[in-house]
Formats: structure tokens, sequence, C-alpha cells
């Protein structure tokens, strides 16, 4: 590494911390823009299909790039969130008064590691299910003779199961311990803190977590209690 500034900011517990806080806002993006998105199940199958449609083959060329920053920024996240989670508990009189600070990280900070590791397999049964069709799919549909997979379809089909819909409800349960501590950390890693704002920071953190966790959740409901239809 020598003594190149970019591997000695990466290198240093200051940069992980940034960059760690720089990936999470990009993901809470990222997550409020697809709660958006599949809030269009609420308009029925047509609409929720040409939508999907719309965003995995007309705009493919301009989602893939974007799907990847995403894949990057989620593992980049992910293991320097778990890095400094290691650093931090094996830590005892160094940087930030760890010891100090312990007693008030509190529920949500403590359990980071492992909100993120489940995050991480919710991501591998989610994004392999409904953006590659993988562990089942219910086919195609045709709307104006345009052959389409059907999304609405197999959610539906699947929500329609108990133990899928405790799934991903229990996920967007860990996602709210994750995201009601880590949005304020994401900008006090990035030098956003100050007393006169940090109490107002914290709660947009919680609001922020309740609106995508209860958005998502609840729509994992309705689809389960919308099988009879």
């Amino acid at each position: 590494m020598g003594s190149n500034p970019v591997f000695k900011y990466l290198g240093s517990s200051i940069g992980r911390k940034q960059i760690s806080g720089l990936t999470g806002i990009f993901l809470y993006l990222f997550l409020l823009v697809h709660l958006a998105g599949n809030l269009g199940m609420l308009a029925g199958a047509e609409d929720f299909n040409r939508y999907s449609y719309l965003l995995l083959h007309t705009l493919r060329e301009v989602i893939l790039p974007i799907e990847c920053a995403l894949l990057l920024a989620f593992v980049l996240h992910l293991v320097l969130g778990l890095k400094l989670a290691v650093e931090n508990s094996g830590a005892r009189s160094q940087g930030y008064a760890v010891n100090a600070s312990k007693a008030k990280r509190g529920f949500y900070s403590r359990y980071m590691a492992f909100s993120g590791t489940w995050l991480l397999i919710f991501v591998l049964v989610h994004v392999p299910h409904f953006r590659l069709g993988a562990y089942g799919s219910i086919g195609t549909v045709i709307y104006n003779g345009i052959e389409m997979r059907d999304i609405y379809g197999t959610a539906m089909h699947f929500f329609a199961k108990p133990w899928f819909t405790l799934f991903y409800v229990f996920s967007f349960a860990i996602l709210f311990t994750h995201l009601a501590h880590g949005v304020q950390s994401s900008f006090q890693s990035l030098g956003i803190n100050h007393a006169r704002y940090n109490a107002a920071i914290r709660w947009v953190s919680k609001a922020y977590a309740i609106l995508i966790c209860g958005g998502f959740a609840g729509l994992a409901v309705w689809a389960y209690f919308q099988r009879g239809a």
C-alpha cells in the first residue's frame, strides 16, 4: 500500500466508517424507491406486471448498472459493518472512547452485526426469487401481445403461504432494528453530528425505519389475506 493516500484512507477506521455511511445512505434511498414501486401491487396484476416489465426489459440497460452499484454498495456496507463491529468489540481503550460509549449504543447498535447477517440471507432469497425467477414462478402473462413474467401472480402465490409471509415480516422486523440505528449512524459517520440536530436525526431515523419496514411488511400481510381472491 505504501504511502498511497487512497489506501491509507481505506485502511483507516475513519475511512471505513465514512464509506459504510455513504453506502448505507445509497441503500436507504433505494429502499424508499423500491417500496414506492412495490406499492404498485395495490393497483392490480396488469399495472404491476407492466411496471416490472418496464424495469426488467424496456429500461434494462439503465437498470442493470444501478443493480450492479446496489450489489457493490450492499457488499461493502455488510463487510465494513461486520469489520467495524469486530473492531469495536475488541477495542478497550482506543479510538472514540469505545468502552465509555458501549452503554449508550443500546439494543439496535449491539445487534447490527446480527441484523446485517440476517439481511444477507434475506437478499439471497429475495433477489434470485423475484429478479431471476428462481425457487418457482407462476409463469408469464400477455398484455397487448407482449409476453412478460407474472411477477404479481408469483408474489401473491408465495405470500399465500404462511411460512413465506412470516419470513418476510420477520426479516423486515430485523431490518427495522438495523435502520433505526443505522440511518443516524450513517449521518454521524459523515460528520453530521451536532447536539442541536442530533435529536431530529434520531427521530427521522426511526420514522424512516417505521415507514420502510411497515410498508414492506404491510404489503406482505395484505398479499397473504388476498389469497382467497
